[in-house]
């Protein structure tokens, strides 16, 4: 058996596990796929992150196309934050691309301790579930730091958008769900182009990925109802704190 082969099979049944953790938490699977390539697989971390953003843009298609159908995106506040998001992916692609490897894994450890922390808050904190939406500067403004964690991580940034758009905002938090779902793919273009335009895209890790988070997810989506999913945030934000600890020493 290639070599090829043999990482494709192994980066494909990591996904599944990825695509399934990820489903049941609500979260993208780029909070888990860059550690797993760099602590786990040995990959260099701008070449995870490049490959991470890739395979987002595959896998965000299935999920933003039913909440499309389902009538809850809601493409006004999509389409005003995009720009400025798209924007700071662009931006935290290029910083990445020219700061050492090394400090990009210190920067993505600091990355991920900061969202195991965003996450463990909103665990505690009740999401809004109606209102008008208002502060669209702020909106706006937000955006592009939750674009520029995206370019320069390799996640889709819905951690960010969610609260950006829910609390910050005041849009229901379904809506805030499915429109960070809608955007998720249209910001990781923007940081893959700068990450392709440099040849750091690994197509097995992109191909391996997409193979396994689709039927991977869709189990997990199936698993939901048996499973309370505020512990499996709360484990898989400790997960995170330990893996971001890990990068950083």
């Amino acid at each position: 058996m290639s070599m090829v082969l043999m990482k494709f099979i192994e980066v494909m049944f990591s996904g599944v596990g990825i695509g399934l953790i990820s489903a049941i938490a609500g979260i993208g699977g780029g909070t888990l796929m860059v550690p797993l390539m760099v602590l786990i697989l040995g990959i260099n971390v701008k070449v995870a992150i490049a490959s991470s953003l890739l395979t987002i843009i595959v896998t965000s298609a299935s999920s933003s196309s039913v909440y499309l159908r389902e009538g809850l995106v809601n493409l006004k506040v999509a389409l005003t934050l995009e720009p400025t998001t798209a924007l700071g992916a662009i931006s935290g692609a290029i910083l990445t691309i020219g700061l050492p490897s090394y400090i990009v894994e210190r920067v993505f450890g600091a990355g991920l301790v900061a969202i195991s922390m965003l996450m463990l808050l909103r665990i505690f904190t009740k999401p809004k579930v109606s209102g008008e939406v208002k502060h669209w500067f702020w909106g706006v403004f937000s955006s592009f730091f939750a674009g520029m964690s995206s370019g320069m991580f390799g996640i889709g940034g819905g951690v960010l958008k969610v609260p950006i758009m829910n609390l910050v905002m005041d849009l229901p938090i379904k809506e805030a769900v499915a429109t960070s779902s809608f955007m998720v793919g249209l910001t990781a273009a923007s940081g893959s182009i700068i990450y392709s335009l440099k040849k750091l895209v690994d197509p097995v890790l992109v191909l391996g990925f997409a193979s396994g988070i689709l039927p991977g997810a869709t189990l997990g989506a199936k698993s939901l109802k048996g499973i309370k999913s505020k512990y499996i945030k709360l484990i898989f934000s400790l997960i995170l704190m330990y893996a971001g600890i890990k990068l950083l020493l």
